[in-house]
């Protein structure tokens, strides 16, 4: 793991150049939103990692689920916040690479100060256990018949977008719904309206799903029977990254103290085992690199978008 250089020793209460040293950061409450629902993909992690925080910080952070629109409602309102260090986000790759270039939105790659990657989970295409399909070709094998009906989050989402690959990958079609969260879209498989749906792993052990293939280029621990979508056939693989971002102008002091934080806090055995329960890959990247990633991702799912089909 790269280690990160934390500040030494930063002068209280200056003033220079008619700007405020933030050396005493943080001095109140901390507010993190999450743009999805409570108990979701990206809740969960993001909760878990704001444990840790408010135990490094030594400060309260308020999480606050904003939903709606593919996580945008959320990520807008963030946007527009004040940079003083004290409105962050805790985010994934779709509302802050993909989501962007399909709704035209109020912000762009140039609105956050990216502090650090957390996490990764891989995705599963998944049934429930009453669908009648037990392997990946018998949901194939359904699909060229017509009907096949697929659940995730709003246009855009990873989810989405790893459905759309499987179809054009197999040379079949799905209609997809979509749903805020996963908590609605099991209740639309529960309820035979959605035959099929690409989420995390831990869906199929939260909600007693069957998994049929993982879009990975290796097998998991978790279900070393599931094949990958290469073993398949067809190499496909997607997966969904989480970050912690800050508007864009939070002063660089501070994002050092965060930055500093995110290394400590991805490293406590509390999130280790809370993220292996929950079936979460911790994948920690510091602000440089993250900065470069995450610019990466917003141009090239641009490009992705495009070639799929999916934006103009």
């Amino acid at each position: 793991m790269r280690r990160i250089l934390t500040l030494a020793g930063v002068a209280a209460g200056l003033v220079v150049g008619g700007a405020t040293a933030y050396a005493e950061y943080p001095e109140k409450n901390i507010h993190v939103m999450i743009p999805f629902s409570a108990g979701g993909g990206t809740d969960v992690p993001g909760r878990l990692f704001s444990i840790e925080l408010e135990k490094i910080l030594d400060t309260n952070i308020i999480v606050t689920n904003v939903t709606g629109a593919g996580g945008t409602i959320g990520a807008t309102k963030l946007s527009k916040e004040k940079p003083d260090g004290y409105h962050l986000g805790f985010m994934p790759v779709g509302t802050t690479t993909t989501q962007p270039h399909i709704r035209k939105t109020a912000y762009s790659d140039k609105s956050w100060e990216p502090i650090c990657m957390v996490a990764q989970g891989p995705l599963y295409v998944t049934v429930a256990k009453d669908s009648g399909m037990n392997t990946f070709q018998d949901l194939i094998d359904r699909a060229k018949e017509g009907g096949v009906v697929t659940g995730g989050p709003p246009p855009g989402s990873l989810p989405h977008i790893a459905q759309a690959a499987v179809a054009l990958a197999h040379d079949v079609e799905f209609t997809y719904i979509p749903h805020e969260g996963i908590n609605e879209v099991v209740k639309s498989m529960l309820g035979g309206r959605v035959h099929m749906a690409i989420w995390f792993g831990d869906a199929a052990q939260r909600f007693d799903l069957v998994p049929l293939a993982i879009l990975d280029s290796k097998r998991s621990e978790e279900f070393p029977d599931v094949p990958t979508a290469a073993e398949l056939g067809k190499p496909i693989e997607h997966y969904v990254w989480f970050g912690f971002f800050a508007p864009a102008g939070t002063p660089s002091d501070i994002i050092e103290k965060l930055s500093a934080a995110c290394e400590e806090a991805v490293q406590q055995p509390s999130f280790v085992e809370g993220m292996a329960k929950a079936k979460r890959l911790i994948r920690y990247m510091p602000t440089d690199e993250f900065r470069e990633f995450f610019t990466d991702q917003y141009k090239n799912n641009g490009k992705l978008l495009r070639d799929a089909g999916l934006i103009k």
